[in-house]
C-alpha cells in the first residue's frame, strides 16, 4: 500500500510516496518530551519494534517538507510543538487527532530598547509596537498571531487596548530554508535567526518602540546588552496568561492514526518514556533540549525547565487553554472554521501507552 501526500499540480513539487508503515514526524524547537525521544532514538526503537519505520519531514527538499510542518497536510504524520498551526490545520486544512498536550511554563514578555525610559508596559502609550507579518500565504502566519496575542495581553494588564498604541507590521519573508536529518541539525543552523527576528532588528534601529518576545528570545536580545524587558508574564499568577502557541500539541494524521494504531502507542510510549528520564535527570536533559531549542546556554535551558511536567496528557486545564488559542485565532481571522477541542482529542492513545509501559 501507498499514500499519496498533498494532490500534485502543475506547479508543485512531485508527491512523496510512503508506505504504508512508515511514520514521519516534524517538532518546534520546543520544550517537549519528543524532542529527547526522537534525540535518544527512543521513537525509531518502539516503531521498529512493530515492523515500522519512522523519517523526518524536513530531511526531504524545502518545497516538500516545509508548508507540512504548518498544516499537516502530509499523510502519517506526527506532529509536536506549538498549538496555532496545529489549530489551523484542524479547522482548515485536514483531519487530525489531538494526543496529547505540553503544558508551557512561559508566556512571553515584551522587549524595548535598553536606552529607552520607558518602565513598564503604560508608558508605551502613544508609542510603535511592531509585529510581523509573513510574506508567505500558503501557511498560517504563527508568528504573527503569537505576538499580537502578546501585545494585546500586555496592552490590557497595563490598563490600555490597541487602540492605544501604534501597531507597525514588519515584513518577515520566511519562505522555508534547507533540510536536515534530524531537528537538532536544522536548529542549529537556525539559532541567530530565532532569536534576531525581523521585528528584534527593527526595534534595534528605531523603527518601533516594542515588540513580544518569548522568553528564550527575550535572553538573548537582553544578552546583547541592547534590550531589556518592561513586562514578563511569568511573574503573573494568571495561568491564561502563559497561553503563548501553547500548550504544546502533538498531532496525528487521524486517518493514519486509526489505521495505524499500534504506531501512534509505539510514539507515545516512546514520549512517555523520555518525559519520565526528564523528571529524573534535569540537567543533563537541558543540555539535550538546548540542541532543539533557542535559548542562550544550557543553564538557561534548565532553569526553564525546572518547574516543566514534560509527560503529555489531556487535562481539562490544557484543553482550556487551547480553547483560549483557538478563540483568539477565531475572533482574529487566523482560522476561517471552530471545532470543539474535546471532539478533536482522543485520549485513548495514550492510555494505551502508558498501561503497556512499567509505572
Amino acid at each position: 500500500m501507498i499514500d499519496i501526500l498533498e494532490r500534485p499540480s502543475a506547479s508543485a513539487p512531485a508527491p512523496v510516496k510512503v508506505g504504508a508503515r512508515e511514520a514521519w514526524y516534524t517538532i518546534c524547537p520546543t520544550f517537549v518530551a519528543s524532542n529527547v525521544a526522537q534525540e535518544f532514538g527512543w521513537i525509531e526503537e518502539e516503531l521498529r519494534k512493530i515492523g515500522a519505520s519512522l523519517s523526518y519531514l524536513r530531511s526531504l527538499p524545502v518545497e516538500q517538507g516545509y508548508l507540512p510542518h504548518f498544516s499537516h497536510r502530509f499523510a502519517h504524520l506526527f506532529r509536536d510543538g506549538g498549538n496555532i498551526p496545529s489549530i489551523w490545520a484542524k479547522a482548515d486544512n485536514v483531519d487530525t487527532t489531538l494526543i496529547g498536550l505540553t503544558e508551557t511554563q512561559h508566556g512571553g514578555t515584551i522587549v524595548v530598547r535598553a536606552d529607552d525610559a520607558a518602565r513598564s508596559v503604560a508608558a508605551l502609550k502613544g508609542r510603535r509596537f511592531g509585529l510581523s507579518r509573513s510574506a508567505n500565504p500558503a501557511r498560517i502566519d504563527w508568528w504573527r498571531a503569537t505576538s499580537e496575542q502578546g501585545i494585546l495581553k500586555a496592552l490590557a494588564l497595563a490598563g490600555l487596548s490597541r487602540a492605544d498604541v501604534e501597531i507597525v507590521d514588519i515584513a518577515n519573508d520566511d519562505r522555508g530554508f534547507g533540510e536536515a536529518s534530524r531537528p537538532s541539525e536544522l536548529w542549529a543552523k537556525r539559532r541567530g535567526d530565532l532569536v534576531f527576528t525581523p521585528e528584534a532588528r527593527a526595534l534595534e534601529a528605531g523603527e518601533i518602540d516594542a515588540i513580544f518576545a518569548s522568553h528564550g528570545r527575550a535572553l538573548g536580545l537582553e544578552r546583547t546588552g541592547g534590550f531589556k524587558q518592561v513586562e514578563d508574564f511569568s511573574r503573573h499568577p494568571d495561568w491564561a496568561l502563559q497561553v503563548s502557541n501553547s500548550p504544546y500539541a502533538l498531532t496525528v494524521n487521524t486517518d493514519f492514526a486509526r489505521a495505524n494504531r499500534d504506531i501512534v502507542v509505539a510514539f507515545l510510549r516512546a514520549t512517555v518514556r523520555a518525559a519520565r528520564w526528564l523528571d529524573g535527570n534535569r540537567e543533563a536533559g537541558a543540555a539535550i533540549l538546548h540542541r532543539v531549542t533557542y535559548h542562550p546556554s544550557v543553564a538557561d535551558t534548565a532553569a526553564a525547565i525546572a518547574g516543566t511536567d514534560f509527560l503529555p496528557a489531556l487535562t481539562p486545564r490544557k484543553l482550556a487553554g487551547i480553547d483560549l488559542q483557538k478563540r483568539f485565532l477565531v475572533e482574529h481571522g487566523y482560522i476561517s472554521r471552530d471545532f470543539d477541542s474535546r471532539d478533536w482529542a482522543d485520549a485513548s492513545y495514550l492510555d494505551e501507552a502508558l498501561e503497556s509501559l512499567p509505572s
